[in-house]
């Protein structure tokens, strides 16, 4: 299928590509709609690895994905054929203790779209766990869907922050994750919220 793949360091290509994916009893295939940039998908681009996490081979890129589902497998319950979704992009070992505890993402053995070996969903379809998909309200666009796993970290953030009316917060740079946890920390309840970087022209954004 057509995939914007990354062959290595600074070269991407958007061709056919070959994957092989089964659904199984409890996924679903999506046909991809929207799919975000990240900051991690610029950094494989402009250096071909993330610390350990080296390209040594073609690997598609994306995981901000939105699209709609058009199979299910046949114990799927909380999704239907032509529901519209967002993806959470990190799949964990469900026998792992990070995931038995509730806090799958920090399991040692997730696989994470675009990430290597693991390929991405800059592409025309992918399969996906129903557990790990969730139907968006008909007034959130597919961009909006595609948003959503990065604004969720920084949900997640203010969460663990406990943050409370009339607090004052503070967030180290402002590039797009820095940003939505400005937002979340503004809406669950700081009064203020400071926001710096080092790079001026990330600081005329905000």
């Amino acid at each position: 299928m057509k995939a914007l793949v990354l062959e290595k360091k600074l070269d991407l290509s958007l061709r056919d590509y070959k994957i092989e994916e089964r659904l199984g009893l409890n996924d679903v295939k999506i046909k991809i709609d929207t799919v975000g940039i990240c900051g991690s998908d610029v950094h494989y681009y402009e250096y071909g690895k993330i610390g350990n996490f080296i390209v040594r081979e073609p690997m598609i890129l994306g995981h901000e994905a939105s699209g709609i589902v058009i199979e299910i497998g046949k114990e799927v319950k909380n999704l239907q054929i032509g529901d519209r979704v967002c993806v959470e992009p990190g799949i964990p070992n469900k026998n792992s203790k990070a995931y038995k505890m509730g806090m799958y993402n920090i399991d040692q053995e997730i696989k994470f779209w675009a990430t290597p070996p693991v390929h991405g969903c800059l592409r025309l379809e992918v399969v996906m766990p129903s557990e790990f998909t969730f139907k968006l309200p008909d007034n959130v666009t597919f961009a909006e869907g595609a948003m959503i796993e990065p604004l969720a970290v920084g949900l997640q953030a203010v969460s663990k922050a406990r943050i409370k009316p009339g607090f004052i917060g503070l967030v180290i740079g402002c590039g797009p994750i820095g940003l939505v946890t400005a937002l979340s920390a503004l809406a669950g309840g700081c009064s203020k919220v400071y926001i710096a970087d080092i790079l001026a022209e990330k600081i005329k954004i905000c």
